[in-house]
């Protein structure tokens, strides 16, 4: 097993803490790093904590058409810094799904828009691909959930955002 070991200065000039990453946590290294001109997970956290946003992410699986499928992730009440890292990072933003089979409206349609990344994969994909993308979406909750004020208590699998 390789190991990577990160030393991340963030713009705010706090350091994220060396941390060793085995090849299986790759997608994790890449999102911290992808964040590093930003400001750190803590001063997030506080400035939302100040402002008293809630912010939420929720994990979920959507049929996107006959054929495919797709993991979604949705994030609440956010604002900038994270709002231009999760762009950074391929977010968009649109109102919030439905359910499983209504995905999100048109951007800004709505007060409360989401910001929303999705993992598409066809429905006859090799489970073992499937099971390895889930560990991707894992690993992106867990990198969002730092940004948040109730950190992974944040976090929701499974459940949409409530409107």
């Amino acid at each position: 097993m390789e190991l990577i070991v990160n030393q991340v200065t963030y713009k705010c000039g706090h350091a994220y803490a060396a941390y060793e990453v085995d090849h299986r946590k790759e997608h994790f290294a890449e999102l911290v790093d992808s964040a590093k001109h930003f400001l750190c997970p803590d001063c997030c956290r506080a400035e939302f904590k100040l402002l008293e946003l809630n912010c939420q992410a929720y994990a979920n699986l959507q049929q996107m058409s006959p054929d495919m499928s797709a993991f979604i992730i949705e994030v609440t009440k956010v604002i900038s810094p994270l709002s231009d890292i999760l762009l950074l990072n391929d977010y968009q933003q649109r109102a919030p799904s439905l359910d499983e089979l209504t995905p999100g409206g048109e951007p800004l349609d709505l007060p409360h828009a989401v910001w929303r990344k999705e993992f598409w994969f066809a429905n006859n994909t090799n489970p073992m691909h499937v099971v390895m993308l889930m560990e991707h979406v894992k690993q992106e909750i867990d990198w969002l959930a730092s940004y948040m004020p109730s950190g992974k208590s944040a976090a929701h699998f499974g459940q949409f955002v409530e409107i």
